[in-house]
């Protein structure tokens, strides 16, 4: 699914290349959404995000990335900052630029040497992942801008 998990000589990870299935989402750096984001497919995020962030596919977040959200997704790899509580179905990874605020809850966690974590962490329980309340409220209208419009 990813072009490689190692770093570049310039320390950053390369972005991922999702794989198929019901299509993927690309938010790039420079970008900015508010409001809740929902996914049937894969989601890269490389910019920034203020809100919800739902997707049945894997989220990847970039050690660029800055997310203030409450995030849920069936696995996740984390490279950037994320603030706000995160749920993921199956496999969860914090790399090594990750900075993490906020509880966690999923089956299986990855922490490589170096990635900040300041929460609360649930692991392997998956009955209480599968009765996660699910959000009835209605959507949030979202927002995106790009940092020349920011400027």
């Amino acid at each position: 699914m990813f072009t490689s998990s190692k770093r570049s000589e310039s320390g950053e990870y390369p972005t991922p290349v999702a794989s198929g299935g019901a299509g993927s989402t690309v938010i790039a750096r420079g970008v900015r959404v508010e409001g809740d984001f929902k996914s049937q497919g894969d989601v890269v995020i490389e910019g920034e995000v203020d809100g919800q962030i739902t997707t049945s596919a894997v989220l990847t977040v970039g050690s660029d990335a800055k997310l203030k959200a409450q995030v849920v997704a069936e696995e996740a790899t984390i490279a950037g900052q994320v603030e706000g509580s995160i749920t993921v179905k199956k496999r969860l990874e914090l790399k090594m630029t990750a900075k993490i605020t906020g509880d966690v809850t999923c089956e299986t966690i990855i922490v490589e040497a170096g990635a900040a974590l300041n929460g609360k962490v649930s692991v392997g329980d998956s009955k209480k992942l599968e009765s996660e309340p699910k959000s009835e409220s209605n959507p949030v209208p979202t927002k995106i801008t790009s940092s020349e419009e920011r400027s």
